[in-house]
């Protein structure tokens, strides 16, 4: 019997801004692997490829254009901005691939037997819209099977808006197989699955034509409930690999792939580091390997003690990035409490005394959350520049299925069944005036102007006698 062929689609991204920082769809890829594992030819079309022979050609490039450590910016084409969200004083754009090289791709190969398109933020919906729309058009007997974040979510929404044949949440190997199993009636496809993390394959990198970065998981899920995150919604069971065989994976696929750069997509990569990151560290460490780190989501600073920071530094850990959020007490508590000030103040202390320089490390603060106030962000803001650290403000996305989320709506700030546009963290959603654009557009300009003086090595903090200056100065501004 013929094998079954299933085309993978990685969608474009519709947004103000969108920018290659280690993205890549690992579930997708994870699926394309257990897939092919059974027996199923597996190809893929990521919109978001930046090493496309086709773009690269039409850019008239040897190769993407990249910065440091692999990322770079996406292919952009300005579109119409969708009505809901016409107000943004922002362009509005498609990011990845023109759409005439997609479909160019999807009559490349063989006709495919069924199509799997992921999606990722609810709000990036019109991307997977799109490619249905195209895929229905191009190639409309062929069934269409939808599955990622924003169809674990918002599956009415997907259902509505999309109309996808097929519709995934979750993690996707297991149902991905029993779904063809059943459609095709392949019998083989179903059953006698793997019941550990570390029994699935390597996801199918090997469908992409140039890497310049790997990304990996040592871990799924998170054991938090933070009131703005939906990870736990997303994957409900928190579950950790062998630590062997994550140093394997890293260590095979950088050389099979010929990269240096490794991002981490865990989001709570140092839960148990005595038993998980810090034998992965030691085994990397004494490898030898000239490999490079990187952690896009924030690190739960709490657990990063002498060996650890020395272990990061050691294994050549370029961009750490820290879970700070809010210094406010009753906010940390609504959170989850996952972080002290003085927590953070001695993970700082422990990767500097490491051999970190503080301007090389960041923090997430989070901005503009239901009932928020402007100075609590201002003081989170001088906390970490305090430190010599640089921030990473987040503004805030409402989720749907997450306490925020249902906040917002109970506050009047997002009307209940809004369109997930709305959501975008870019639009500052909670208040759409004009007013409140340039105050947080303000906020955001003023950790600009700190992050560059603490790349300069320059501290508003220290000495303590010009910190007390100049904050006797900026009160007598009021009387101005």
């Amino acid at each position: 019997m013929k094998p079954l062929h299933v085309l993978c689609i990685n969608p474009w991204i519709y947004d103000f801004a969108a920018y290659d920082f280690w993205s890549k769809p690992l579930g997708l890829l994870y699926v394309a692997g257990y897939l092919q594992s059974r027996g199923v030819e597996v190809s893929l079309i990521d919109c978001l490829d930046k090493y496309h022979p086709g773009l690269l050609k039409r850019q008239g490039r040897q190769t993407a254009k990249i910065s440091r450590y692999g990322i770079g910016p996406f292919h952009k084409e300005v579109v119409d901005t969708p009505d809901c969200i016409s107000f943004m004083p922002r362009k509005f754009a498609r990011y990845g691939l023109p759409e005439d090289l997609f479909i160019k791709d999807l009559h490349s190969s063989e006709k495919p037997d069924a199509i799997f398109v992921t999606t990722a933020m609810t709000y990036w919906y019109p991307g997977p819209q799109r490619v249905i729309e195209l895929c229905r058009q191009e190639l409309p007997d062929v069934p269409i099977i939808i599955g990622g974040i924003y169809a674990t979510l918002m599956p009415d929404h997907v259902k509505s808006a999309l109309k996808p044949d097929h519709l995934l949440t979750g993690p996707g190997e297991v149902q991905a197989a029993e779904l063809l199993a059943e459609i095709f009636d392949r019998p083989e496809l179903s059953g006698n699955h793997p019941q550990h993390i570390d029994d699935f394959p390597y996801p199918l990198f090997e469908l992409y034509e140039q890497l310049g970065y790997l990304v990996v998981m040592s871990s799924r899920g998170c054991p938090f409930r933070c009131t703005f995150c939906a990870t736990y919604k997303i994957d409900s069971a928190f579950s950790q690999r062998q630590p062997d065989a994550v140093v394997k994976e890293i260590l095979d696929q950088t050389r099979k792939f010929q990269v240096r750069d490794v991002a981490f997509y865990d989001d709570a990569l140092l839960m148990q580091p005595e038993k998980r990151i810090k034998p992965i560290l030691r085994e990397i460490r004494d490898s030898q390997r000239p490999l490079r780190f990187h952690t896009p989501n924030g690190l739960h600073a709490r657990y990063i003690d002498e060996e650890l920071a020395k272990l990061m530094y050691d294994c050549n850990f370029k961009t750490v990035r820290l879970s700070l959020e809010s210094v406010a007490k009753e906010r940390r508590r609504d959170i989850h409490n996952k972080i002290t000030p003085g927590e953070m103040t001695r993970a700082v202390k422990h990767l500097t005394n490491a051999g970190f320089q503080a301007s090389d490390l960041e923090t997430y603060i989070i901005m503009g959350l239901p009932g928020q106030p402007v100075d609590e962000v201002l003081e989170t803001i001088l906390y970490a520049n305090s430190l010599g650290i640089r921030v990473r403000l987040a503004s805030f996305s409402p989720i749907p299925g997450t306490k925020d989320y249902e906040r917002a709506i109970e506050r009047g700030d997002l009307p209940a069944g809004a369109d997930p546009l709305l959501t975008n963290k870019t639009v500052i959603p909670l208040e759409r005036t004009s007013d409140a654009y340039q105050r947080y557009h303000a906020v955001s300009q003023f950790s600009h102007m700190l992050n560059e003086g603490a790349r300069r090595g320059v501290n508003f903090f220290r000495p303590g006698e010009f910190k007390d200056n100049f904050f006797k100065a900026l009160a007598r501004t009021a009387e101005w």
